[in-house]
């Protein structure tokens, strides 16, 4: 890996001016020449007359006076443009922005006014571009990249020194970047591709230059929900970053994170469980802000993809594993705490195993009467799930006494629906407890 890089070549655009007129010390050599110009005129032209001539001087001395202005003023232009540069060499933020918008409209006048070559834009808007890109002003940043560019690339301007071609590959980077910023995911897609294979070109497979493109690519794939493209980038990325970080630093442990949510996005189930699997063993090992909620939090998402692909008991042993490991080292809220065990709760329906699902619901029924802000509705409806399965269980007295607690609850219903079929159900146990004792004789 080349982290030890040279900086990168600033630009450095030499003087683009070619002076159309001489220098003041040459405009002696004219006089001359038109006084040996006149004299010979004399000898061979006598009926040439002498206020002919002197009109003929005054004309040429105001043709001189005329490019020694425009010489003076352009000369005081790119003095202004040279103290410009010094003053703002140390300015950051607004204030950078500001010199260099000056910068440019003096370079501006150059070009359109004086019509000096416009190579010499090149390096204010280049300059501009960048100032903008420092302080997140990427629309105004891309415009002004997208100008530098533009006039780099002009073939009038090749005959003149341009950008180098590593500053220019770095400038179409950040180009790249500005579009992802405003959203213009395709464009920036399309550029970062290209700058890429030129990148790697010019400073190979593992240099660290390339980190920021591909940061660029898989992003934008992702907001193009082109998420296969976009987990192969971002696999590619964080090999760059296994290189760079340890393995277990926070960079490289996000990004694993990252391409579980992308496998997830893209509907590959068992790969985006596999990938967080690997991420909560990390988050494990690692100090993180906030870890042991980001257990829980994680633990959530697992078994809900475990669900999803109906690997109920999986699903239902990782989030009783990791509630008995970790339910006395995180302070929960009530909330928090009710979630967890209501899916836990939901994932047990499924085990087709009645103790087990009874004991998780009487577990709910605890954690519900421990909260402070229980919604008597919630308590309600675990109270009637209890029922429910202490009737499937043949435990009558045990099923009729959650359904009263559950009428009780309900007995205010507004359209007397639910108390309705609580009462019709608790009849229908009483009968059925009557005829199985009946049985029994």
């Amino acid at each position: 890996m080349n982290n030890n890089k040279e900086e990168t070549n600033q630009p450095k655009i030499k003087e683009e001016i070619v002076e159309e007129s001489n220098n003041l010390s040459n405009n002696q050599v004219e006089n001359d020449n038109i006084k040996e110009y006149n004299n010979n005129n004399n000898i061979n032209n006598n009926n040439i007359s002498s206020q002919k001539i002197k009109e003929e001087n005054i004309n040429e001395l105001e043709i001189s006076s005329e490019d020694f202005l425009e010489k003076s003023l352009i000369n005081e232009i790119k003095q202004t443009i040279s103290q410009l540069e010094h003053q703002c060499e140390n300015e950051i933020g607004e204030s950078a922005v500001e010199y260099r918008c000056r910068i440019l409209s003096y370079a501006i006048v150059l070009v359109d006014v004086y019509k000096k070559p416009k190579s010499n834009l090149i390096y204010p808007y280049t300059k501009l571009g960048e100032a903008y890109y420092d302080i997140k002003y990427y629309e105004q940043a891309r415009e002004h990249f997208e100008n530098a560019i533009k006039y780099n690339n002009d073939p009038e301007n090749k005959k003149y020194q341009t950008l180098p071609e590593d500053y220019l590959i770095k400038l179409t980077i950040k180009l790249s970047r500005c579009y992802l910023e405003i959203k213009e995911y395709q464009a920036a897609l399309q550029l970062a591709l290209r700058v890429l294979s030129e990148n790697i070109k010019l400073f190979g497979e593992n240099d660290i230059s390339n980190v920021e493109i591909y940061d660029i690519i898989y992003q934008s794939e992702k907001n193009l929900e082109m998420y296969s493209d976009a987990v192969e980038h971002l696999k590619i990325l964080n090999k760059y970053y296994n290189q760079i970080y340890d393995e277990k630093s926070d960079k490289c442990v996000m990004t694993i994170k990252e391409i579980a949510k992308l496998y997830e996005l893209n509907k590959q189930k068992r790969e985006a469980i596999d990938y967080y699997l690997n991420y909560f063993h990390l988050i494990e090992e690692v100090e993180i802000k906030d870890k042991i909620k980001e257990i829980f939090e994680i633990s959530l998402k697992i078994g809900g993809l475990y669900a999803e692909i109906k690997e109920y008991q999986e699903a239902y042993e990782f989030l009783k594993k990791i509630d008995k490991d970790y339910n006395n080292g995180f302070n929960r809220t009530d909330k928090e705490k009710y979630v967890y065990q209501k899916f836990i709760c939901t994932l047990a329906s499924y085990l087709e195993n009645k103790d087990i699902y009874l004991e998780e619901l009487l577990h709910l029924e605890k954690i519900l009467s421990e909260s402070k802000q229980g919604r008597l509705s919630i308590i309600g409806k675990n109270y009637l799930a209890i029922a429910h399965v202490y009737k499937l269980k043949n435990e009558y007295d045990k099923s009729i006494e959650y359904y009263t607690k559950a009428a009780k609850i309900f007995k205010n219903d507004s359209d007397g629906k639910l108390i309705g079929e609580i009462n019709e159900a608790i009849k229908a146990i009483q009968k059925e407890k009557r005829d199985n004792e009946i049985s029994k004789i």
